[in-house]
């Protein structure tokens, strides 16, 4: 097996061949011409100088054009490459005799003649070599057909001793060259076989490459079936829980007993929790999906932290927490709508797993940064947990809070917000001690000038009236029920009505069969009111569906469920704004 190594050639040894052999041929014949000047002057009336020389050229001239036109094809397995490599073969064996030939005749000169001819004779064989191992057996055709003539034209000219030696030096030298040219073909074997192993492994790369890739276009697609999933199905299930806890607010403004108000506020508290667990997945999937998008500006510190506490002052009293606040004069530039997301989640988190603790929240400066900061004196979090905290749908194993819920979302949020908003969220905790969540990275700017608005004796909305436009039944009594206990006069459509009449403020749903986009809706309300009247948006449609910015032409966008005093709220700002603008 090893020898048939030697004597076959494949499509690709032929090509390496082939690509070196052309240059080489054309120096042979320039060695020729040069041999056949030198024997032409040391035997001048012998004429078979002169038809070696010319017998030579021929042979070399066809090997090179021969070279050159394989090496323009491009090679197939076959007998037509096999065919092409004994050709090759033949005519090396042939210009390994016409160099034997020579020498033979070359030993009727003098001993120098001899010796120059032996020169040029090794230097064609050491030429083979390097130009002919990818296929060895045209090589060793090269070699062993000529100089074992050579050793033999020195044996003839001298046969003493010394031309003995001489001859053995030939056959000696024509071994090392074997030997020579069987290294170089291993070596270029090894080489190729590295080169088809390398060429297999890269296929394989490309097969787990396509497949990985596959996996992640699967991925993706995945992810925006969630993400589709989740829009489509948040207005079906923003619905009747906003319509729940707008019942629930009503309901409270009643005449009732001990036991019924307790019922309610237990009926008040699962929709606040059924709220913020949807709230959670929603909030998570408009993240994955770069729906989220901040909207910096001048913001007073202090007035958020007094909003967070006393939105939270009672979820924290159902969780038996103390909630207390350091206040701030300190005015930031981020989007404070956004920096409220991550501060509720961290109070929702500190009230769920640390009941009965103290909660302190305030502002914080560490180096030269500031930041915002909520401690707890809680149960702390086991430092084998700390540093998943952070992660998705993780949830903390805590026995003083077994049977806690929610889905792990939380701090998720937070930091996901923090990244978009360039914030960095650090947590420290030590168990039994407590647990700190710090937002650092805020850029303090100087207060803004707000018109101060002296407070009436009643409440601004009293006898305001309000334009409200939903399709849901349910939702629009809820609503006016609502409406009606703050002291609003409403006007009720279950539809966009053909003129809006006069009232101060439109709350209108986004119609779910409107073929009219979200802009185009608000400026037809505004159309029909005959003037540019404060619009809020109360929708279950995800935020990504109707647009906003400038797309919403200066509306409000509530996406339900919207708790009772964010609603009430909200219509109370349009509404101040409206009056300023008015007196302006």
């Amino acid at each position: 097996m090893t020898h048939r190594r030697f004597l076959e050639t494949q499509p690709w040894q032929l090509d390496y061949l082939f690509n070196l052999g052309f240059q080489s041929w054309i120096v042979h014949v320039a060695v020729v011409m040069l041999t056949t000047a030198l024997l032409i002057n040391a035997l001048p009336e012998s004429t078979w100088p002169f038809w070696w020389s010319g017998i030579m050229v021929l042979l070399s001239l066809f090997l090179a054009a021969l070279c050159r036109h394989q090496s323009r094809r491009s090679f197939e397995v076959g007998h037509a490459s096999r065919h092409v490599g004994w050709i090759h073969t033949g005519l090396t064996t042939m210009v390994g005799l016409v160099w034997g030939g020579g020498a033979i005749g070359a030993g009727e000169a003098s001993f120098p003649v001899l010796t120059l001819f032996s020169l040029a004779l090794g230097g064609t064989a050491l030429g083979a070599v390097s130009s002919q191992h990818a296929a060895p057996r045209s090589c060793f055709a090269s070699i062993w057909t000529s100089t074992p003539l050579l050793a033999l034209a020195h044996v003839q000219h001298n046969p003493r001793l010394e031309g003995l030696l001489v001859a053995l030096m030939m056959l000696l030298f024509a071994m090392a060259l074997t030997i020579l040219c069987v290294r170089m073909f291993r070596f270029l074997m090894t080489n190729q076989q590295l080169t088809w192993s390398l060429e297999e492994k890269i296929a394989e790369l490309m097969v787990v490459a396509g497949e990985l890739d596959k996996a992640r276009q699967a991925a993706e697609d995945a992810n925006r079936a969630k993400s589709s999933f989740l829009a489509q199905a948040s207005h079906d299930l923003r619905q009747p829980i906003h319509a729940i806890g707008l019942f629930t607010a009503s309901m409270k403004e009643t005449r009732l007993d001990d036991d019924q108000r307790d019922m309610v506020a237990s009926i008040e508290t699962s929709v606040e929790s059924v709220t913020h667990l949807f709230g959670s997945l929603l909030d998570i999937s408009r993240l994955e999906a770069g729906g989220v998008t901040p909207r910096a500006a001048p913001s007073d510190l202090g007035a958020l932290i007094a909003r967070l506490v006393d939105h939270n002052t009672d979820a924290a009293r159902r969780r038996g927490c103390k909630l207390r606040a350091v206040g701030t004069a300190a005015w930031v530039d981020t989007d404070v709508g956004l920096l409220a997301a991550m501060a509720q989640n961290i109070l929702s988190n500190a009230f769920k797993y640390a009941p009965g603790s103290r909660v302190l929240i305030g502002p914080r400066q560490s180096g030269g940064r500031l930041g915002l900061q909520i401690c707890d004196t809680g149960p702390g979090i086991d430092p084998s947990q700390a540093g998943a905290v952070f992660e998705e749908y993780y949830r903390l194993n805590m026995s003083s809070a077994p049977e806690v819920e929610g889905m792990g979302l939380g701090l998720a949020i937070v930091r996901r917000l923090g990244d978009l908003l360039n914030l960095d969220v650090f947590l420290s905790s030590v168990p039994g001690k407590g647990t700190s969540v710090t937002i650092l990275g805020l850029e303090k700017v100087d207060p803004a000038e707000a018109e101060r608005i002296s407070p009436a004796r009643s409440h601004p909305l009293s006898g305001r009236r309000i334009c409200l436009i939903d399709s849901d039944p349910d939702i629009r009594a809820a609503t006016v029920r609502l409406l009606d206990w703050w002291g609003c006069l409403v006007e009720v459509h279950d539809a966009p009505p053909s003129q809006v009449k006069a009232c101060d403020i439109i709350l209108t749903d986004i119609p779910a069969d409107s073929e009219i986009n979200a802009r185009e809706f608000i400026r037809i309300l505004r159309d029909q009111a005959g003037w540019d009247i404060p619009v809020a948006i109360l929708t279950g449609h995800s935020v990504a569906e109707i647009g906003t910015g400038k797309d919403m032409l200066d509306a409000i966008v509530l996406l339900k469920p919207v708790s009772p005093a964010k609603l009430r709220a909200t219509l109370t700002s349009l509404f101040l704004t409206r009056k300023s603008h008015d007196r302006a």
